[in-house]
């Protein structure tokens, strides 16, 4: 299972992931901006390609490497969202969309709107305009593109609650477990015994 938790920057994802990835004992994707600002790249609004670059390279091989079910709270998508808001060489820009279009697979992905000031951590943006644009940019993408993503709204234990109730059906086997020939997987692996 390969959750992602989308939406701009200080809406919530890092702390919805560690709560999700807790209960659920899933492996956690970090957004990985945080490792990128210390070493020494350059992030928010002033992103150039090379850190933009960087970020997606690093978040491909978390995402390829991490086998067992995970929850991350940075998408590969958020190198398409921040590098259309941010880059100006539409070249550049449409590299990182064949990559990422390429790349990205989830199963599941719960979008976080804003609700609530941007806490200041030390390393994200808090100019709410710019977390506005890139919320603006991020549902215009995921519309556009035909994504099926959830909501998730309210206080910190709100979305938590909404978010087990999107995933804990999704984690069941179903009643109906056929494999492709049609015989439940029981049958199947005894009949190639």
């Amino acid at each position: 299972m390969r959750i992602a938790i989308i939406g701009s920057h200080g809406v919530g994802k890092t702390t919805l992931s560690v709560k999700l990835s807790d209960y659920f004992g899933f492996a956690r994707i970090p957004d990985i901006v945080r490792e990128a600002h210390e070493k020494k790249f350059i992030i928010n609004e002033e992103t150039p390609p090379e850190s933009q670059f960087w970020i997606l390279s690093k978040m491909i091989e978390l995402e390829r490497n991490t086998l067992e079910s995970w929850i991350a709270d940075k998408t590969l998508f958020d190198n398409i969202i921040y590098g259309n808001v941010i880059l100006k060489d539409q070249k550049v820009k449409d590299v990182i969309a064949d990559i990422v279009i390429k790349e990205a697979r989830y199963d599941v992905m719960l979008y976080l709107p804003i609700e609530f000031a941007i806490a200041d951590d030390g390393l994200r943006s808090l100019n709410a305009e710019f977390q506005a644009q890139i919320d603006r940019s991020y549902i215009e993408f995921l519309d556009k593109n035909n994504f099926q993503y959830q909501i998730v709204r309210g206080t910190v234990e709100e979305r938590f609650q909404q978010a087990l109730q999107i995933i804990e059906p999704l984690l069941r086997p179903s009643s109906q477990d056929e494999s492709a020939n049609g015989l439940p997987e029981e049958l199947v692996e005894e009949a190639i015994i």
